[in-house]
């Protein structure tokens, strides 16, 4: 009887320390494995909540100045790293097909169950190269959407 009571307060003793602990994950703390990006679109202009503003296109004119992407993430913690990585695909500049062209991170510090984010990139000095380019958006590394445009 005795190593019964003896064996029951250990375990619960363990059961309270390892979750204290963080041995078990808190609900939504699951570092990114229930995050999900959606609504992922290119636009010439987004507002201070990151929304689009401007038109959602999928073809830029080779003048644009600068190019968003905007999107909409759930389900992220405050030590989440989300990812945007720019590519060229191929086009016109013949032997730079699939080039990286820019990576920007950001952390979610946000405690809103749900907002949007953007990433832009600038035109590069030397100009647009015509053709398909693509925007990968990743949370801690994990793939969750990827969002195409040209450039005309």
């Amino acid at each position: 009887m005795r190593a019964t009571r003896v064996f029951i307060s250990f375990l619960l003793t363990f059961v309270i320390l390892f979750s204290a602990c963080g041995g078990a994950s808190a609900p939504g703390s699951t570092k990114g494995g229930n995050s999900a990006i959606s609504e992922g679109v290119m636009t010439t202009a987004v507002d201070n909540d990151s929304r689009p503003t401007g038109p959602v296109v999928t073809s830029f004119d080779s003048s644009i100045p600068v190019i968003y992407c905007s999107f909409k993430i759930t389900g992220v913690v405050p030590e989440d790293m989300i990812k945007a990585s720019w590519y060229y695909v191929k086009g016109e500049a013949v032997g730079r097909e699939n080039e990286l062209l820019n990576e920007t991170f950001t952390i979610a510090e946000s405690d809103a169950d749900s907002y949007y984010l953007a990433f832009y990139l600038d035109k590069p000095v030397s100009g647009w190269h015509k053709g398909d380019y693509k925007v990968v958006l990743s949370v801690n590394n994990a793939e969750k959407l990827s969002v195409p445009f040209s450039i005309q």
